[in-house]
């Protein structure tokens, strides 16, 4: 059967396809300029060589050969962390497409509140608080072994080398991608993980109702400690109290901005 020739909109069509994508090569640079050079192709073929399976695949108890080595953190925002084997890791074609598409999702920048999140396929539990409410110490005191610990805090002073509460607003985007990846990884079956705590601020009911009704957790803890035992604990912080007036501030927002939700788990703490 003879095929239809092309339309005149068709042909249009593909033809601005073709000189947008010369336009954006061009504004990318060459792969060398971007840092995918010699030293690069040495350090992933190296890096390949040890670390030969994919990484989420892994995770989920699937084996898949590792045929790229994804920067944890980009090249653009950390282009120091270019040839570092720790701010790599090992992905199939596959994986990597699927975090490509979600980091371009967000727009080059992470979200707080990702729309692509589903229902956890473990049980998760939400827990949240203002600055200095003990809600780092709940989840070590509650979580098992071998349950996922997601605090943004742990993730961006792990990624920048400083103390939890040190890490500027720089280390934010790359700390919010990586906990949004791993809360991505709690929607698949199978899932290495027999629970999951994700530690939040949220003070307002809206957006715990979001967590609520996106990832399906099993529990939303609130801890309702006082503004002044918070603030009495910054001062007994050594690491918190050199920014005193910051953390003072922070606790009165989150107050003035909470509100309760029916179904949540108050923990009150007057001092």
């Amino acid at each position: 059967m003879a095929s239809r020739p092309p339309s005149v909109v068709n042909l249009a069509a593909s033809v601005q396809r073709k000189v947008a994508l010369r336009a954006q090569d061009k504004r990318r640079g060459s792969a060398s300029s971007r840092g995918y050079d010699a030293d690069w192709r040495r350090c992933r073929a190296a890096f390949l060589f040890a670390h030969p399976l994919c990484r989420f695949c892994e995770e989920a108890d699937q084996v898949t050969a590792a045929t790229v080595a994804d920067h944890i953190i980009s090249i653009q925002e950390r282009p120091d962390l270019r040839l570092d084997w720790g701010n790599l890791r090992p992905l199939c074609k596959e994986c990597h497409d699927r975090r490509t598409a979600r980091d371009q999702a967000f727009g080059g920048r992470a979200a707080r509140w990702p729309e692509w999140l589903r229902p956890s396929a473990v049980p998760l539990t939400l827990v949240c608080g203002p600055p200095a409410s003990g809600k780092t110490s709940l989840v070590r005191d509650r979580a098992g072994q071998g349950d996922l610990i997601l605090d943004l805090d742990a993730i961006a002073a792990e990624m920048s080398g400083l103390r939890p509460h040190s890490w500027g607003s720089d280390w934010l985007a790359p700390a919010l991608r990586e906990r949004n990846e791993l809360l991505g990884r709690l929607s698949r079956q199978p899932c290495t993980w027999p629970a999951a705590w994700l530690i939040v601020s949220e003070p307002k009911a809206e957006r715990r109702q979001w967590w609520w009704s996106t990832m399906r957790p099993a529990q939303i803890i609130v801890l309702e400690t006082s503004a002044e035992v918070c603030m009495a604990r910054t001062r007994a912080d050594a690491e918190r109290a050199e920014r005193r007036g910051v953390w003072d501030t922070a606790i009165i927002r989150w107050w003035s901005r909470y509100d309760r939700r029916p179904g949540d788990t108050v923990i009150i703490d007057r001092g």
